[in-house]
């Protein structure tokens, strides 16, 4: 109608209700989506320190072995000889038979005059055995002269020979002692051993 002016509605129908609606709706929204990130952060945690246990993980890989290849059979050792040849030539420091030092190198001997000093070994407790109280388990071979008496230093370099037919099981370089070498013998009964070389120069 003339003189009445038109005006149009800037709620677009809704008014203040309809704005409080899709408020809360957005506040909603947001709240599950942050609670949606803490349960999963919430989750990795949990897995990593308590849940992860319960299942078993894959194993690393690891690198192949080589295939286990035994030593060969030992031949029958008929004929037993001495590491150092000619026999004769060699044999052990005694006291007052090879020399006059207070010193034997046979086996199964002590040597008292060694004194306290100690090396290598030890007691069941772990402390360390004075030389005086070592048995010994070898036997070290010195040169001798036709007199039958030790000539320092004359061994030195002389070929060691194994003692019978075998198998080279064993080989430690063992510093300034020398190499160390096992050889396994077979012997004619079935039964097998062992013979040891020790302060070797060269293998």
């Amino acid at each position: 109608m003339p003189g009445i002016p038109y005006a149009r509605s800037t709620s677009n129908g809704e008014g203040d209700g309809g704005v409080r609606k899709r408020n809360r709706g957005r506040i909603l929204l947001l709240a599950l989506i942050g609670l949606s990130g803490l349960c999963m952060i919430a989750g990795v945690y949990l897995w990593e320190h308590y849940l992860g246990g319960l299942f078993p993980r894959p194993l690393p890989s690891f690198p192949t072995a080589s295939s286990y290849t035994p030593w060969p059979t030992p031949p029958i050792a008929e004929v037993f000889d001495f590491p150092l040849l000619p026999a004769e030539s060699y044999g052990p420091y005694v006291q007052g038979v090879t020399g006059p030092l207070a010193v034997d190198t046979r086996y199964g001997v002590q040597n008292p005059a060694q004194g306290a000093r100690s090396n290598c070994f030890r007691d069941v407790s772990g402390g360390n055995v004075p030389f005086s109280q070592l048995y010994h388990a070898g036997v070290d071979l010195f040169a001798l002269n036709d007199a039958g008496q030790t000539v320092w230093g004359e061994a030195r370099h002389a070929p060691v020979h194994a003692v019978a037919d075998g198998v080279v099981v064993f080989v430690l370089d063992a510093g300034a002692e020398g190499y160390i070498v096992a050889i396994e013998h077979l012997l004619a009964d079935g039964s097998g051993g062992y013979s040891v070389y020790w302060h070797v120069d060269q293998v």
